[in-house]
């Protein structure tokens, strides 16, 4: 059973590229034949960017903005999390930006998660 759902390609400034994996446990489940990634997954991967991207254990606090504006489907374009914007204050770090590939917006985000350590 494969339950990785994606790696990382390459990270390059703000952007980290990852390639989704299609046999992924996720997408046989969401939706067989037709699969979509979730976007409770989504954030996940973004809360799993953001802890490797700042070094700190984080906990989703708030949710500002989750806009899912396009289907984002696991296929052979990688999918670009751009982070716009990674602001720590007192004990909180607010992220805003974009799931992307190739152009097409698939998600756009801003997101307070708490700092554990």
């Amino acid at each position: 059973m494969n339950c990785e759902l994606y790696k990382i390609i390459e990270k390059t400034g703000n952007t980290v590229r990852i390639q989704l994996n299609p046999d992924s446990e996720i997408f046989k489940a969401h939706f067989p034949g037709n699969p979509v990634t979730p976007g409770v997954c989504q954030v996940g991967i973004i809360g799993e960017l953001a802890e490797k991207r700042s070094g700190k254990k984080l906990d989703l606090s708030d949710v500002k903005v989750l806009k899912y504006i396009d289907i984002l489907r696991p296929s052979k374009e990688l999918v670009e999390i751009v982070f716009d914007k990674l602001e720590e204050d007192d004990n909180l770090l607010t992220i805003k930006g974009t799931v992307a590939s190739e152009g097409r917006v698939f998600t756009k985000f801003s997101l307070i998660f708490k700092i554990v350590s």
